[in-house]
């Protein structure tokens, strides 16, 4: 298994991953799946930015917003969108986007390693990262899906929420007039994000050797607590 290289890891996340989960405790590399979640968010802004009418994306994001202003306020923020460079807007929402996808990814690896300190299961904190990393792989073929969805769908008048095809809520044709933050984070799962959390669940198990349901407990606990948090800051 320490002879097995980045591609055949990436390549058997999806169609063997018990080896993908062994040659990833053996050696926890993570430079490829860095670089292609990377890539994919960034193009996807990249790639938006430059083809949605910005006066128009600026007026949606106001208005999801909440924002109190003035008209005044409002067409001088219009007027600032319509000089402001697209590839400028999307280069700024790849570095945001990519941070925070491996903000988060560090977030709760720094979680499990805690999990594991308690429990003296000895994985440590690069272990985890790496396989969080790999087991987000799946997520590029929702990328791939709304990479494509940008590009030859008319992206001018297109909503964030509408980018990936993949969705529940747009494979449902759930449309909710003003969602709130909750509604919007659920009507945007889709198939990838799942299986990418089946994927951690198989994974943890397969590492600790713990029972279902203590694996579900550890790996669902982050999701509990964000969903009850978005919740609580939507009613209040």
């Amino acid at each position: 298994m320490a002879e097995s290289s980045s591609l055949a890891v990436a390549a058997n996340i999806f169609v063997a991953p018990s080896e993908a989960f062994a040659a990833i405790k053996e050696r926890p590399r993570v430079l490829l799946p860095i670089l292609l979640l990377v890539l994919f968010y960034s193009a996807i802004s990249l790639v938006y930015m430059t083809s949605v009418d910005l006066p128009w994306f600026m007026e949606q994001q106001l208005t999801a917003s909440g924002a109190e202003m003035t008209e005044a306020q409002r067409e001088q923020a219009l007027r600032v969108a319509e000089n402001l460079p697209g590839v400028a807007l999307g280069a700024i929402g790849a570095v945001t986007s990519s941070i925070a996808i491996l903000l988060y990814i560090f977030i709760i690896a720094l979680y499990y390693t805690g999990v594991s300190f308690v429990t003296h299961d000895g994985i440590k904190l690069k272990q985890w990262f790496a396989l969080i990393c790999w087991c987000t792989l799946p997520v590029l073929l929702g990328l791939t899906a709304s990479l494509v969805n940008i590009v030859f769908g008319d992206a001018r008048f297109m909503l964030q929420d509408d980018i990936n095809p993949l969705a529940f809520g747009n494979l449902l044709g759930i449309d909710i007039e003003s969602p709130t933050v909750l509604q919007r984070s659920m009507l945007g799962i889709d198939l990838t994000s799942l299986w990418a959390l089946v994927l951690m669940v198989l994974g943890y198990q397969a590492w600790t050797q713990r029972s279902l349901v203590k694996t579900l407990a550890v790996v669902l606990g982050p999701v509990v607590v964000i969903v009850a948090i978005t919740l609580l800051f939507t009613l209040t």
